[in-house]
């Protein structure tokens, strides 16, 4: 490989990499949440920057939670004897009605560190999930019981992607018109 060779190389690496690396998402060691607990009441969770948010959730016996992915990432709602096992995209919510008290935690079984519970009551009670329902408009789907409504596909993340490959293919022809000429 030509001295000019190595350079319009090393050239396009730089011009590859000043455009991938703003891109790039924050590392996370494991996956998960790294801002700490929260807790909150109502009924909903969010999944929001690898986070379950709030992660301690208190509700009243017989309250419906939805558990919402707002990431642009996959996630799903791992608990015992209910939850959501199959793919969450972004968009994506999964219902479940807690009418027991008692702790029941969940977590993302694709990001370890994404932990969470819903405190039922005072929290005194089986909270196995054996007495909690689920609602469902598919009772033949992955979970039986599970509600899962799914949000049409990220456009972003396609236009994203042909953004990033025109503008990398454009500074690689340029490069090489450039050695051409000289």
């Amino acid at each position: 490989m030509g001295g000019g060779s190595m350079r319009a190389g090393l050239i396009a690496a730089a011009v590859g990499a000043w455009i991938a690396v703003p891109l790039a998402g924050s590392a996370s060691a494991g996956g998960g949440c790294h801002a700490g607990m929260t807790q909150g009441s109502g009924d909903h969770v969010e999944m929001v920057d690898a986070c379950f948010t709030p992660s301690i959730l208190q509700v009243d016996p017989g309250t419906e939670v939805t558990f919402t992915n707002e990431d642009p990432i996959v996630h799903n709602v791992s608990a015992y004897e209910w939850g959501q096992l199959e793919d969450m995209m972004k968009g994506d919510s999964f219902t479940a009605t807690f009418t027991e008290e008692g702790i029941y935690p969940f977590a993302c079984s694709y990001h370890p560190a994404m932990t969470g519970a819903v405190v039922v009551g005072d929290g005194d009670g089986p909270g196995s999930g054996a007495t909690l329902t689920t609602g469902s408009a598919d009772p033949q789907g992955p979970v039986a019981g599970a509600k899962i409504v799914r949000a049409s596909p990220p456009v972003t993340a396609w236009a994203t992607g042909g953004l990033v490959g025109l503008l990398v293919g454009s500074s690689l022809a340029l490069i090489v018109r450039r050695r051409r000429s000289v």
